[in-house]
């Protein structure tokens, strides 16, 4: 096999093929390794930078100034002044990046915020040095809501913190206060500390810390005597519909004489042999409580601003019937929406399900698409009969119309449920006399 060679003469394996010369890998190292330094250079920059703050812009055209004077006039005493003027801007340079070495920030954020509440975030600011103190260190947050984004800022919130000394190995705590109006979900970006020690010459800004996710509950408003009373009115009728179709639940705690109408199975006839007559057993009945609370979250391609509405008081009047059912307790719960792949949160009423009731509602989002038939037949095939089912909807509903929902009409069963649903069209006036927002 005959060998070929490149032009330095070192022989190639492969005819065709030329071996890079020791120049050419040099070479390819070369920029790997520029390219790796802007890399680092750039995540460097992200991560810290130090900027000249506009009175140091002034100090140093005032230095530049002093300094070509001398040498243009050769003046030495302008020469030993230029050289005192750059003294501090040096020592300002220096400072700046040692005042935030070692610093660390924790985030405290509070848990079960509704939307308007006063919010409070604790900021902890850690020096782990051993010797040199920080002094006017500002964490500053940035705050932004999941969501359309409207213009280069306006979803961010930027509140920030002084911290006017943290001593070597201490740390010290401040926190900030605001109101966030609407619910939903809101990150807060890595806190940037910066300080501008100590003559407010150059600021120097480096992240510190971790991101956070804080969930706005929405807002709860009030159910009045109104809403009770019809739910009570509900539940009654259904306890004495069980009770006239004989249903026979709960613990056994006695007997009583048997009348007529009561069921031979309930005849207990060791008693009543013992007694000579007939004798029924008596159970405690355990009335059902359940609740299924379903949430339509429809609105136009186009929605106004009294569609949003709609959808917020839709939002807020589901939150607050379930976080009645909660605090209430003694059922089961469910709870679905409209929403394209959202979960369905089901189990016993809870802080714990309501807490994932209201992480639900947080981030639900409306639509324009109908999928009221598709929540209605999954509530109706999770839920046990008797279960009291409310659906509040942001638009006038019929249920009992065969050709918006032939699904229903054609089912006898689930057409004898669905008259059961107790229909809430938040968008009809008469919602006042059930539910009260709070201001």
């Amino acid at each position: 096999m005959s060998l070929h060679h490149t032009p330095r003469g070192r022989p190639s394996p492969i005819p065709g093929v030329r071996r890079p010369s020791r120049v050419s890998r040099w070479r390819r190292l070369g920029r790997g390794l520029a390219r790796g330094a802007r890399r680092a250079l750039s995540a460097y920059a992200l991560r810290s930078r130090t900027i000249v703050c506009r009175e140091g812009l002034y100090y140093v055209v005032l230095a530049a100034f002093v300094f070509a004077g001398a040498l243009l006039g050769d003046v030495n005493l302008l020469m030993i002044l230029a050289g005192m003027l750059i003294g501090p801007l040096w020592l300002s340079w220096r400072l700046v990046g040692r005042t935030l070495r070692g610093l660390e920030v924790v985030r405290q954020v509070p848990q079960g915020v509704c939307a308007g509440d006063p919010l409070a975030v604790k900021i902890e600011l850690r020096n782990t040095r051993r010797r040199l103190g920080s002094w006017a260190v500002v964490v500053e947050e940035g705050i932004r809501r999941d969501g359309p984004v409207r213009g280069a800022d306006g979803n961010v919130l930027r509140p920030a913190v002084l911290f006017s000394y943290v001593p070597a190995g201490e740390s010290r705590q401040r926190s900030y206060r605001g109101r966030l109006v609407k619910r939903g979900r809101y990150r807060f970006e890595v806190p940037a500390v910066s300080t501008r020690f100590p003559f407010g010459l150059l600021r120097r800004t480096v992240r510190i810390g971790a991101p956070g996710v804080l969930i706005v509950h929405p807002r709860l408003g009030r159910l009045t005597r109104e809403w009770r009373n019809r739910q009570h009115e509900w539940f009654e009728g259904t306890h004495r519909r069980e009770i006239r179709h004989g249903r026979a639940s709960g613990d056994f705690y006695g007997v009583r004489p048997w009348r007529s109408g009561d069921s031979r199975r309930l005849i207990h006839w060791r008693s009543s042999a013992r007694r000579g007559t007939l004798v029924v057993r008596q159970f405690e009945q355990h009335r059902n409580r359940d609740l299924a609370v379903l949430v339509d979250l429809w609105q136009p391609d186009d929605p106004r601003p009294e569609h949003l509405e709609t959808v917020e008081l839709a939002v807020s009047f589901a939150a607050t019937v379930v976080a009645d059912a909660c605090r209430r307790g003694g059922g089961d719960l469910w709870m679905g929406t409209s929403e394209t792949g959202s979960e369905d949160v089901s189990g016993p009423a809870s802080p714990l399900v309501m807490q994932d009731v209201m992480d639900h509602l947080a981030v639900a989002e409306a639509s324009s698409a109908d999928r009221l038939l598709e929540l209605i037949e999954r509530a109706l095939a999770a839920v046990e009969p008797g279960t009291e089912i409310v659906l509040v909807t942001t638009r006038a509903i019929d249920l009992t119309d065969a050709e918006r929902f032939p699904a229903l009409a054609r089912d006898p069963v689930r057409r004898s449920a669905a008259q059961t649903v107790r229909v809430v069209d938040v968008a009809d006036p008469l919602l006042s006399d059930y539910f009260q927002p709070e201001d």
